[in-house]
């Protein structure tokens, strides 16, 4: 019970630190609703011009038929994947960059803390923009199903839990090569190009299909708009639940041992604290 108290108020410290230094641009709150607000404005009037060709399309009538809903739903929650392969990598270069990270390697905490408490404040942001996403398609006339949010959230924890393997793999490579992982920045191509982020996937052939069904956002957007535009049961989605959690069960542990290898081999070269 100490050490999960300690874990919560490290957490804190890391979310207060990262507010406390975003906060010091204090334009950068009205440019990030401006361009939130934006994109939903130009996703509107792209709908508008497919009104009539909307309901033509059955991958889109799967998920309540309408395209402004479709591709909000996809934009906000695509950018949990968005916000995990850069936090962990940029907060690595940022120490780099520095000079504290070498300091901050050496204290007792343990990897796992310091990994996770990097990602705090941008998952917080992250998901006040999805919000703000979400809240921008209601005004412009979008129904969301609110009865299925519980479930939703259940589908939004895994994604993130799932997305941090990426990032912290992206983080590794920072350390040891202090240039980014070409390996993640391909995932987090392939996942806009192929999980139906502004289109259906569905459109494409089956064979890159099967491809876009191992990539971890592709069943975080089908469950999030079965769920929400559909009001899909909870039944319709125990195979994205399935696969998330168990991507990140997997992948999570695999992960921070990877990056504290990485650490201990930068330590061993004595280039921990060189960019």
């Amino acid at each position: 019970m100490r050490s999960f108290g300690n874990f919560l108020r490290l957490m804190y410290e890391f979310l207060r630190r990262d507010a406390r230094i975003a906060l010091s641009y204090r334009l950068q709150f009205f440019f990030q609703v401006s361009s939130v607000l934006s994109v939903a404005v130009t996703f509107f009037f792209v709908s508008l011009m497919m009104r009539d060709v909307e309901r033509l399309i059955p991958s889109l009538a799967r998920y309540g038929g309408g395209y402004l809903g479709f591709v909000l739903v996809g934009i906000a929650f695509s950018s949990y994947l968005n916000a995990a392969l850069q936090t962990f990598a940029s907060a690595i270069r940022q120490a780099q960059m520095t000079g504290t990270l070498e300091a901050m390697l050496s204290t007792k905490t343990r990897i796992g803390p310091l990994v996770a408490g990097s990602a705090v404040y941008p998952l917080s942001v992250t998901t006040f923009r999805s919000v703000l996403f979400l809240a921008s398609g209601t005004l412009l006339g979008v129904q969301f199903h609110v009865d299925r949010v519980g479930v939703a959230l259940l589908v939004l924890g895994l994604t993130v839990a799932s997305t941090m393997v990426l990032g912290i793999f992206s983080a590794g490579f920072i350390v040891l090569f202090k240039q980014g992982d070409p390996l993640t920045a391909a995932i987090g191509g392939l996942s806009w190009l192929l999980s139906g982020i502004l289109y259906p996937k569905e459109i494409l052939p089956g064979w890159v299909q099967r491809i876009a069904d191992l990539l971890p956002m592709t069943h975080t957007l089908e469950a999030m708009r079965l769920l929400l535009l559909a009001g899909a049961p909870p039944s319709a989605v125990v195979s994205a639940l399935v696969y998330l959690g168990g991507f990140a069960l997997v992948g999570i542990p695999i992960a921070v041992l990877w990056f504290g290898w990485a650490v201990e081999r930068a330590r061993i070269d004595g280039s921990l604290a060189k960019y």
